[in-house]
């Protein structure tokens, strides 16, 4: 996943960056509002991709002393910062611009320059955008779209899909104002799709900047996954309960599983019998079983942590996801 998020940032960033220049070139040459808002829109957009790709680029340095459970959490900060980003240069700027034109309109210049910027812009667009999506409904199985939005744990990706939606849905309301400003004379409709752009960016910043907030703090992993794994643990003959059940996601796709096992110490204690028959014979005075006694409760010790040691390596096989692993024995 995370390496087709970053294809799918990258392919943002580059598409993006050069539109930018297009657009701010097509609004000094007509002087349009809407146009502005779509050069300020992909200036944002190029902007918040390179903090996504930054975030996914940060996200994947390995664990070490300072912090044992990795660098995950980067990917939601600047995220966060993105989304942060989106709400201040993409809403902020487009619609006061946009206010500012209906309140001291421009002159409304007759040309088709404007109108063919966009239209090269929607095509650029919407090959992002049909690349962030292939990404997404590739991740997001039998999932809704919906669905994947509100759970996914790599916000990247689903950032892309939505400013990029957002930037063709842009690039239509902006086509739809300049044409109807140049056709009637009046600058109103241009000022008015401004506006309606700058709101759109501004909706979609709120959610993620809400999305992000909640991974950085931590949220427990899917209860579905959680309850697949009790129920995993409890089929192994050697667990009789499962307690203190604690989980966290700590990156995209890396979840922590940490819980206290109640051990059946009848099955432990059965793969001790070897021990017990072949020292048996050997008990004929009280330092030999004091001797035995020692060593049995050695042994049982080292056999729980063994025990401790096989059951995390097998929920680590069969759950991918779980990177870290802390079981107790209660």
């Amino acid at each position: 996943m995370a390496g087709s998020s970053k294809s799918a940032v990258l392919g943002a960033l580059l598409g993006n960056g050069l539109l930018t220049l297009v657009k701010f070139g097509a609004f000094a040459f007509s002087g349009s509002g809407a146009m502005f808002s779509e050069a300020i829109h992909s200036l944002a957009d190029t902007v918040n991709q390179g903090l996504l790709f930054v975030g996914i680029r940060q996200s994947e340095r390995p664990a070490d002393a300072l912090f044992p459970y990795g660098y995950g959490a980067e990917r939601y900060l600047y995220s966060l910062l993105s989304a942060v980003g989106i709400f201040v240069l993409g809403c902020g700027v487009t619609v006061y611009h946009g206010i500012h034109n209906l309140t001291d309109p421009p002159e409304i210049s007759q040309s088709w320059v404007p109108l063919a910027v966009l239209a090269v812009s929607l095509v650029v667009e919407g090959s992002v955008l049909l690349s962030a999506a292939r990404v997404v409904w590739a991740n997001k199985g039998q999932q809704s779209l919906w669905e994947y939005l509100r759970s996914t744990t790599d916000p990247t990706a689903a950032a892309v899909l939505l400013e990029d939606a957002v930037a063709c849905t842009g690039v239509l309301i902006a086509m739809a104002g300049i044409g109807l400003s140049q056709l009637t004379g009046n600058p109103t409709f241009d000022a008015v799709g401004a506006i309606v752009i700058g709101l759109l960016l501004g909706a979609v910043a709120v959610w993620l900047g809400i999305r992000n907030r909640s991974l950085l703090l931590g949220p427990a992993i899917p209860r579905e996954l959680q309850a697949e794994i009790e129920e995993f643990l409890l089929s192994l003959p050697e667990v009789q309960r499962v307690r203190r059940v604690r989980t966290r996601i700590v990156g995209a796709d890396r979840f922590r599983f940490q819980a206290e096992i109640d051990f059946d110490g009848r099955v432990l204690g059965s793969r001790m019998a070897a021990l017990i028959h072949e020292r048996h014979g050997q008990l004929q005075d009280d330092e030999a079983r004091e001797r035995f006694a020692a060593d049995f409760g050695e042994q049982i010790v080292d056999e729980l942590g063994r025990e401790v040691d096989r059951i995390e390596a097998k929920l680590v096989e069969r759950f991918p996801r779980l990177k870290y692993v802390d079981l107790e024995a209660d």
